[in-house]
Formats: C-alpha cells, sequence, structure tokens
C-alpha cells in the first residue's frame, strides 16, 4: 500500500516509531487515534514528502538504518515502577513499532547513576523517571554532550539536564487535591489534615505538595495541614509514620498521600481504629490503589493515562533523534480524577473512558 503519493506505508511507520495499524488508521482517517498521535504523523509526511523532493532533512538515511533503540528508566515507588515497566513491555509485545524501548528498573540512586551510564550509552535516546540530584543531573548532562537526547517522564528534572518533560502539570494536580479535599471538609470545623511524601528530590513530589498547600491557602483557609508524613514510597515506612501521626492525632480529617506506599497508609489507617475514617486522596490507578478505592478506602485518585504517556515519550524521543524541530520541551497529559463510580466494572485497575 502506498501513502498519498510517493512515500510508502513503511517508510512513514519507520520514521514515527509507531505501529503500521496506527498509521494505516490516521492515513485513512478512521476513529481511535489520539489526535497528538493524528497530528504526528502527518507532520513525519510531510517532512518525509519534503525529503523525497529536496533531501533537506535526510530522512532516506534514517530509514536505511535498525530501528532506534530507545531506554526507560524508571526509579520510583515499587507499585508505580511495576505499572510503568508492564506498560513498556505490553506495548512493544502489542504495538510492533520501529521504535523500541527497553525499560529498566532502579531500586537506588546509584543504580540510576550506573544505568544511565550503561542504557544510556547503548541507546539512541533516554526516558527515564528519577531524583531531581546532582549524580543523576551530572550523569545526564555527559549524555547530553555525547549527543543523546532525554525526557523526563512523571516528575520533571532541571531544564539543563534534560530536552523534554512528558507527564501531568504536577503543580496543578496538587491544586486539584486541595480543592476537592477542601470541598469536601469545608464544613468541618476547624479540620485538620495531613500530607505524606516520599521524596522531595522527586520534583513532582515537591510541585504537589506546592499547589495543595497554596490552594488551601487561598481557598480554605480554616483547613490546617498539621503534619508531613515521610513514608519513602515503601509500605513498611508508610505504616508506620502514618500509625505514628494517627496516635498522636487521632482527629485527622483528610490525607493527601501525594507519594506511594498506599498499601502500608491504608494499613494504618485501618490499625489505627480512628472514631472516623479520613478523606483519603492519592495518585495513580494501580493494583494497591484500584481495591482500595473499590472498598471504600480510598476517596478519589488522581491520575494520568501511563500508555499515552509512555507512547508521547517515545513520539518526542524519535522527533528529536530525527532532528525535526517537533518536539516540545513540556508535555502535559490530561489530568483525570478517578472515583470508585468511575472504574472499570471489570476489575482491570482502568478507568471508564469519558
Amino acid at each position: 500500500m502506498n501513502a498519498r503519493g510517493p512515500v510508502s506505508i513503511n517508510r512513514i511507520v519507520t520514521a514515527t516509531g509507531l505501529s503500521r495499524a496506527t498509521v494505516d488508521r490516521v492515513l485513512n482517517k478512521r476513529p481511535g487515534v489520539h489526535p497528538r498521535t493524528q497530528a504526528h504523523v502527518l507532520r513525519m509526511l510531510a517532512h518525509l514528502e519534503k525529503d523525497g523532493q529536496s533531501g533537506v532533512l535526510g530522512l532516506s538515511t534514517i530509514e536505511k538504518r535498525e530501528a532506534f533503540r530507545f531506554a526507560i528508566v524508571v526509579q520510583a515507588g515499587e507499585t508505580f515502577r511495576r505499572s510503568v515497566l508492564e506498560t513498556v513491555k505490553n506495548m512493544k509485545d502489542t504495538e510492533g513499532s520501529a521504535a523500541s524501548l527497553h525499560g529498566a528498573e532502579s531500586l537506588s540512586d546509584e543504580e540510576t547513576v550506573e544505568l544511565l551510564q550503561t542504557l544510556g550509552k547503548e541507546s539512541d535516546g533516554l526516558a527515564l523517571v528519577s531524583k531531581n540530584i546532582e549524580p543523576v543531573k551530572s550523569a545526564l548532562k555527559e549524555l547530553q554532550v555525547a549527543g543523546k537526547h532525554v525526557v523526563a517522564l512523571v516528575s520533571d528534572l532541571d531544564a539543563n539536564a534534560r530536552n523534554a518533560y512528558v507527564g501531568i502539570d504536577n503543580r496543578a494536580a496538587g491544586q486539584l487535591a486541595g480543592f476537592i479535599l477542601g470541598r469536601c471538609l469545608e464544613r468541618v470545623k476547624d479540620a485538620k489534615v495531613a500530607v505524606v511524601v516520599g521524596y522531595f528530590s522527586f520534583l513532582c513530589q515537591e510541585d504537589r505538595e506546592i499547589g495543595f498547600r497554596s490552594l488551601l491557602r487561598q481557598r480554605f483557609p480554616h483547613i490546617e495541614i498539621v503534619e508531613v508524613v515521610k513514608g519513602e514510597d515503601s509500605r513498611e515506612a508508610t505504616y508506620e509514620a502514618a500509625l505514628r501521626l494517627f496516635k498522636k492525632r487521632p482527629d485527622i480529617a483528610g490525607l493527601y498521600n501525594l507519594a506511594g506506599g498506599n498499601f502500608g497508609l491504608a494499613a494504618a489507617v485501618n490499625d489505627a481504629q480512628l472514631g472516623h475514617r479520613p478523606l483519603y486522596i492519592t495518585h495513580e490507578v494501580n493494583e494497591v490503589t484500584e481495591p482500595l478505592l473499590r472498598t471504600g478506602v480510598i476517596d478519589f485518585l488522581i491520575t494520568q493515562n501511563i500508555q499515552l504517556l509512555i507512547r508521547m515519550s517515545r513520539e518526542i524521543l524519535i522527533a528529536l533523534k530525527l532532528g525535526a524541530g517537533s518536539a516540545r520541551e513540556l508535555n502535559h497529559l490530561p489530568i483525570q480524577v478517578i472515583s470508585e463510580f468511575t472504574l472499570s466494572p471489570r476489575g482491570d485497575g482502568k478507568a471508564e473512558k469519558s
């Protein structure tokens, strides 16, 4: 099949890094493709047509090479880390993209730096979830000097340590959590709430807390944040820290967990045997949070589409590698709010499409 003149569908698949089925749906104007993906396909088609006339971009040279190889390094809490890496694997198995993705987990700051120094050098580009700390930023700058492009996922990094960011606007997500909690508790006299964090060296957690605090201060000044619980993104550490909080402050009316460790936090809520269950807001739908939402332990989840996150990061890495000039620096995904009533009835941890 030839697509719109001399450009073959195989060339478009190679240039975009998308599956043949996705490209075919875009070219034939069939539904089911995200608007950003449609735009990416059409943009690459235009570049290929231009290249066929003048050779300006040299994409025919790119086409002759092996498929791009990109690495995704994930340093995060256990549940979120597994969710991202499983999504990468499932997409690799089902989409058959010309741009391959290799996912790797990191369990420490040192392992993250080591993976950047090995996988980063072996790959055509790199995406990562990591802390914004000097050893990581130094390793990323070395990769950039070597001509490798870097995309920060979920949690942003300093602008000089990456080429682009993909994920939700975390400051806005924190404001959203503050608004929901404030509206639910605005008739509770002298309401006391606690924030649960992992590590503020993840900029996503810092930004969420800033947004949460600023919204409460501006819109619901009667609600007081009385404690910041440091759970280290661990179920065990979160459990112990939360249990100490509840023993000291049994009057807690609301919890905002902007990190991981939800299994431990939920267990602490249960074991503390409080006189009332606190309003509980956290992030991401996964194997831990989904059953807690269904059983009423968690009230609201603020989340993002992980498949879209990975797909968009791949598109941006391809655009950066091709030098096509189509990659934006900040790429914010839609923020989604989920309750037990918007979960899929299949029990697969996915929200119903709205």
